[in-house]
């Protein structure tokens, strides 16, 4: 894996590093916001299904390490997440048109 860069970097020419990072609230807002969008992952499945009736897509559960939560609602947001993530991933690669902003927020679903 030559040249990927691990770390903070002293950028060239300067003395100090750029510690700039995304906060933990940061993150978690993101996954508690996708973890929400049970519609959006029920009509995107739902669609996926009608393009590909063979696809095991829908049977992916998301499993995340009961160390990773402390309660049953962040598990779900978890898994939630994950599973919108996996499907969001495929149906970019698949589809003109991505499924953020695209699908899941111009369709009308909340």
């Amino acid at each position: 894996m030559s040249g990927v860069v691990r770390g903070y970097v002293t950028p060239e020419g300067q003395a100090t590093i750029d510690e700039r990072a995304l906060n933990r609230s940061t993150l978690w807002r993101w996954v508690g916001y996708l973890g929400t969008q049970v519609i959006a992952l029920q009509h995107g499945l739902d669609l996926w299904q009608q393009h590909d009736p063979t696809s095991t897509l829908h049977r992916f559960k998301g499993s995340v390490d009961p160390h990773k939560y402390r309660t049953p609602e962040r598990g779900q947001c978890l898994r939630i997440a994950r599973r919108l993530l996996h499907l969001s991933e495929r149906w970019d690669r698949t589809f003109k048109q991505k499924f953020f902003p695209r699908f899941a927020t111009r369709s009308g679903i909340p």
